[in-house]
Formats: structure tokens, sequence, C-alpha cells
């Protein structure tokens, strides 16, 4: 039987986030990240929980102060209540550690700040906020947030047989239902959802698909013509462009027919409802398709959102939300990339130029996230 790991250290903190038994050699890649983090998180005071670490370190160049009451300063910024950083608080360091390994892995720097609703709206609904509970809400954005009674009804069942789906889940494990939720949390937004207390999370997945295989736009759902001014540009201006190395032909959906229209050859929703087309007019979304030249039907679709000045990967999926591949995943992340660095689509062996062209912005700048689903 293994030893368990001692969490009072960094060293002990680190085998956690690294998920690795020992501490890495002299010669090894991560020798001086390594050496370099047990020093700064010793030198932490021990008023600061030891589970606090995992979230502070990637943030550390953003706080205040390097401790814990540094981390609820920043995350106070995001509306932050007292029972979010009590529920925050009280994760293990073994949970904390987990995520920090989950998100490094993407890219994605921002986690931290994004489990703040989830644990107002885990709150809110009754539940004590788990790890996996508040990962899944974070990923499907789904909140209480503007949603009043009797409406409100309806989101809190989902959102409790949602964290029953996933409790005890590991964060990797939790991804296919993180799709799922995505296309339930639509079918609620699309409204006449038909689900009680008794309705499991199997059954609303069931109903959410019908909804968007069955569902017809009324007259009224459909948008007033607006100026389209505040829609984020396309980086290098061109709505419609060849990509040479994926080999697919780019389309920026710029009117709601496009939505539409990309909804009717896909099977998923972002052309069900006006909720994805009033992203891209507000300047909160990019929308994209992917196509091969010559095929009517596209390879994926793209969502990329932003939340102040960061831009993020949303969701890139095929048809009828299945993983579209690699390659347009990193087409994903390189036109994430060019809408924060306000460039043209690049190859992705270019990111020593765009280092020199923007120095030390471009590693918090990048954030590879595209597992999400329409």
């Amino acid at each position: 039987m293994k030893a368990p790991i001692d969490v009072s250290t960094g060293a002990g903190i680190y085998k956690l986030m690294a998920r690795r038994p020992r501490l890495p050699k002299a010669w090894e890649e991560d020798f001086a990240e390594c050496n370099a983090f047990i020093a700064w998180a010793d030198a932490i005071p021990d008023s600061t929980p030891r589970s606090l670490l995992p979230m502070i370190w990637p943030l550390r160049d953003r706080l205040e102060y390097q401790d814990g009451g540094g981390l609820n300063g920043y995350l106070k910024g995001f509306g932050m209540s007292k029972r979010a950083w009590k529920a925050i608080s009280a994760l293990s360091a073994e949970d904390t550690a987990q995520a920090y390994g989950y998100f490094r892995a993407l890219g994605d720097s921002t986690w931290v700040s994004r489990l703040v609703g989830p644990a107002d709206t885990l709150k809110d609904v009754g539940l004590n906020a788990s790890l996996a509970q508040m990962f899944v809400l974070a990923e499907a954005e789904i909140s209480l947030e503007g949603i009043s009674a009797p409406y409100d009804a309806d989101w809190k069942m989902m959102i409790r047989a949602l964290c029953a789906e996933v409790e005890g889940k590991a964060l990797a494990d939790c991804r296919e239902v993180v799709a799922q939720a995505i296309v339930v949390r639509d079918y609620l937004q699309g409204g006449d959802a038909d689900i009680s207390p008794s309705t499991t999370w199997q059954q609303m997945c069931e109903l959410s698909q019908h909804w968007v295989e069955t569902v017809e736009l009324d007259e009224d759902d459909l948008p007033a013509p607006v100026q389209q001014d505040t829609a984020a540009a396309t980086p290098g201006g061109d709505d419609v462009f060849p990509d040479p190395e994926s080999g697919f032909l780019v389309h920026r959906l710029r009117v709601f027919e496009e939505f539409v229209r990309e909804s009717d050859l896909m099977g998923h929703c972002i052309g069900r409802s006006t909720n994805y087309f009033n992203k891209h007019v507000n300047g909160t979304g990019a929308f994209y398709s992917f196509r091969i030249p010559g095929q009517e039907r596209p390879v994926a679709t793209l969502e990329l959102g932003v939340v102040g000045e960061a831009w993020r990967v949303c969701q890139c999926r095929g048809p009828s939300n299945r993983d579209p591949g690699e390659a347009s995943h990193t087409l994903a992340n390189r036109l994430r990339d060019a809408h924060q660095l306000g460039l043209s689509v690049c190859s992705s062996v270019n990111y020593e130029v765009l280092d020199r062209s923007v120095g030390s912005r471009l590693p918090t700048m990048l954030d590879n996230t595209s597992s999400r689903y329409f």
C-alpha cells in the first residue's frame, strides 16, 4: 500500500498537482518549476489552507498578496460572495490539485474565477458544492442568474439531476455529461420544457435531443433587424477564407439565417433559438463554420467567447455534437489566438513569432479549451 502524500508541505502539494509519487530529478524538464513551487509554497503562512495553493499558484502574478487573502480579494472582483468563498475554501487539496492538472493540460488559466458562480448556484439549489458539480456548471455555463419564478423551478430540478449524475466522478469523466448539460440548458432556455422532480437526467437528455431535432422557431423568436457594429471583428477582415493547414474553408456566421442553416445541416442547437446569435450581435461571441470545399455539410461549428479581454474556445463540435477531430480543434485554437492577439489566423507553428511580437503577454493570452458542445 502506498503511503499517503503529506499535503502540509509544498513538496506534497506539488506531487498532487503533477500527479506523480515523487519529485522530479535534476535532469527532468519540470525540475526548475518544482523547486520554484516548493520555495513559494513553503514561504506562504500556515494561516493559508494548503488546499488553496493549487489555485493561487497559476494566479500568483495577478494577486496583491501571495496567500488566501490575495485569492479572496481577487475572486471578489468576479462577484464572489461569502458563501461561495466558504464552498471554494472547503475543497480538499486533492480536489484543487486535480483541477489544476486538468485545466493546465487544456491551457486554461481562467478556471479558478469560473468556479465562483457555480458555487453560489449550488447553494441556491440547496446542495453542498463539490468540485465535479462546480466544474459541470462552469463548463456548461449554467446558473440561475436572471431566471425568476416560476421558471427557476425547472432549472433547479435540472441542476439537481445533473449534480447527481456527476457525483463522485473525476473531472475527465465529466466531459460527456458537460456535453449533455449544454443541450439540456438550451432546451430549458428554449421554453416549454416538460420536466418534473421525477424526471431522470437521462430522460432530460432524451427530451432535449428531441427538441433539437423537432423545434421550429416561432416568428416572434426571430431577431429584429439590428446594428451589428458591436459584433467582434473577424481577424484579418475576411469572413470567408481558406485555411491551408487544415484544408478547411472557414465561414464566419454573421446573420441569423446562417445560424439556422448551420443547425439544420449539423443537427445541433446554434440556430434553434436566438441565444447564440445574440452573443454574436453583442460582441461576446464569434461563431465559425469549418467546411471542406465542395461539400455542403460542415465539418465543425465553433463558438468563441470573450469575458473582459480574454477569448476562449467555448465549443467546437461536429455533426450531432460529435467530436470533429484534431484538425478542427487545432484550427479552433488558432482562431481563438487570432482574436486574442488581433492578428490574422496563422499556422500553429508560428508561436515563436507571436511570442516575439507580444512578449510576456502570450502565456496568459492563450487558453486552449475546445471540449464543449452545441
